[in-house]
């Protein structure tokens, strides 16, 4: 497995120094956080892990603690803390109490570790590094993967090697394919769901959140009023517990419904979402049949899904917007003063196609029009972004 790229030297950097604060590495199952902090560790200190099925209590972290105490290197680390009750009060006490303190490292799998434990008890303790889904000059550099593939089955490292990797007879085969969907499907999706939100938060309809998101991976960068969801799925869930639950799927990384833009957040906040899958191998590994090719406008909506999460995930500020008949894909502000209309194609671009984009533009002159496209030449007056730049977005890095 590749090890996770902007994590590890911030991480042996902030290890150097003498008095740390903890250091909370917070994002999605296997994108390899936990490469990234042994790797950073090099066998020193004391690495323990909370991931298991049966929530562990407090006290182990005192335990923990004490022997990482003992220890000349005086680090402790915990894989998934949040699967631990009270682990951010406990981590407070310990905290405040040694002298001087250790160097800690936690990871978790769940925005909700934000949300709660840290802010709550940890304040002023903690600094923040966000692992996030890979993008595509990651998954090239590191695999291999071309454009198409990345597009197709988006990247989560330790599944690779079941689709095409040194052991895999025919590479994107479709026994590698099914063999690779099981993977993606049992080792990521159910432990994020079954695990990760369902031990964190009560949820008293679980079936009624696995369907929310197997409405969303069948849906991809597509509107869906909130009416719609709550007739496609077969549970009674109310229509605020439908937006409880689409937080929940956000706060594990694996949907976010996107707001249609509006001057006023009120406003975009009554708007019905746009479903944005994390990553696209949470779409493919659940296409039925798994082995069948997709159809070109599929992989158009696979396209604009990706181009929609790598602006997500990047941390830009990522709206859609419609009028009457006109829909633009993206509307989004980024971390160095971007405004950008943002509109996706994968077919050859014609000018009734962009009838949105200008619109917008003419109502918003503030927004610089863009075109991301996978066929034909860039338009003139506008800014043409490269797939391959745009889609290997970081929260670090901007592209021009």
């Amino acid at each position: 497995m590749g090890k996770n790229r902007a994590l590890h030297d911030p991480i042996v950097a902030r290890l150097r120094e003498s008095h740390p604060l903890i250091q909370v590495v917070v994002g999605p199952r296997q994108v390899s956080k936990t490469t990234a902090v042994q790797a950073a560790l090099r066998g020193r200190g004391i690495y323990e892990t909370a991931d298991s099925p049966l929530p562990l209590p407090a006290s182990v972290i005192v335990e923990w603690w004490a022997r990482a105490a003992a220890q000349a290197d005086r680090i402790l680390a915990i894989d998934e803390i949040q699967k631990i009750p009270g682990w951010s009060e406990v981590l407070k006490r310990l905290w405040d109490t040694t002298t001087p303190p250790l160097k800690v490292i936690v990871t978790g799998s769940s925005a909700l570790l934000v949300e709660h434990g840290l802010h709550e008890s940890l304040a002023g303790r903690f600094e923040l590094l966000r692992a996030e889904h890979w993008n595509f000059a990651e998954a090239q550099n590191i695999f291999g993967l071309a454009l198409a593939h990345f597009v197709e089955f988006g990247c989560y490292p330790g599944s690779l090697r079941f689709l095409c990797g040194n052991d895999t007879p025919e590479p994107f085969a479709p026994q590698a394919v099914e063999r690779w969907s099981a993977y993606v499907r049992d080792a990521i999706v159910e432990p994020a769901i079954g695990r990760d939100l369902l031990q964190l938060r009560p949820v008293e309809q679980p079936a009624l959140l696995r369907q929310l998101f197997g409405v969303a991976v069948s849906l991809p960068a597509q509107v869906v009023t909130l009416n719609k969801l709550h007739g496609a799925l077969q549970g009674r869930g109310t229509l605020p517990t439908i937006k409880t639950y689409l937080h929940l799927l956000q706060a594990a990384f694996l949907v976010t419904g996107v707001e249609k833009y509006s001057p006023r957040p009120f406003r975009a906040r009554q708007s019905s979402p746009k479903l944005i899958v994390h990553d696209n191998a949470l779409l493919r590994a659940f296409e039925r049949p798994v082995t069948a090719p997709l159809s070109p406008a599929r992989f158009g909506h696979y396209f604009e899904n990706a181009v929609g999460a790598r602006f997500v995930e990047a941390g830009w500020n990522t709206f859609y917007w419609s009028e009457r008949d006109k829909e633009l894909d993206f509307v989004v502000l980024g971390p160095n003063g971007e405004k950008w209309a943002v509109e996706v194609k994968t077919t050859d671009v014609e000018e009734r196609g962009l009838k949105a984009l200008h619109g917008f533009c003419r109502l918003y002159p503030e927004f610089e029009p863009c075109l991301v496209s996978l066929s034909g030449p860039g338009r003139a007056g506008m800014r043409n972004l490269v797939p391959e730049d745009l889609l290997s977005l970081t929260r670090t890095t901007g592209t021009n």
